[in-house]
């Protein structure tokens, strides 16, 4: 039967999953506008003409997303941690598991609706990988081994 979470160890991983989102925003920001921005340019023209980008829905959408990975990473993780034996391989496989999910779900679907690309979505999906791994292993490290007393 599978154990259930303690509100103490609930309030860690939703604080924990918020700053993990935080940072994602802010890697993806950030390889967004220096690593990426060229191919972001490219189709910058027809993307900024659909009505819904000049509206709060734009940041709601291009914000929340990480927040809800940044959490759902914190809780893969504790509840991966004690089927593995090392704080590493558990938090690298709910980075994995939410970098793949996001990712497909994301760059490739609206690559194949025809709103970017397939070379960016490839890009970014690096991007992503480039990012959520290192950000699950800090979420490990901060969440701590998720032994029992939490």
């Amino acid at each position: 039967m599978a154990e259930m979470i303690s509100n103490r160890q609930a309030r860690k991983i939703l604080a924990v999953g918020l700053l993990i989102g935080f940072l994602l925003n802010l890697s993806g920001w950030l390889g967004n506008n220096f690593l990426l921005r060229e191919m972001w340019n490219e189709i910058g023209a027809s993307v900024s003409s659909v009505a819904w980008r000049d509206s709060i829905w734009r940041d709601i959408f291009s914000f929340a997303p990480d927040f809800v990975y940044g959490v759902a990473i914190c809780w893969l993780y504790v509840k991966l941690r004690p089927s593995y034996g090392s704080a590493l391989s558990a938090s690298l496989r709910a980075g994995l598991f939410v970098a793949i999910v996001g990712g497909i779900t994301t760059y490739f679907a609206i690559s194949n609706s025809g709103f970017i690309p397939w070379r960016l979505a490839l890009a970014s999906f690096v991007l992503v990988f480039a990012t959520k791994l290192p950000l699950a292993v800090l979420a490990g490290y901060l969440i701590g081994s998720g032994r029992q007393s939490m």
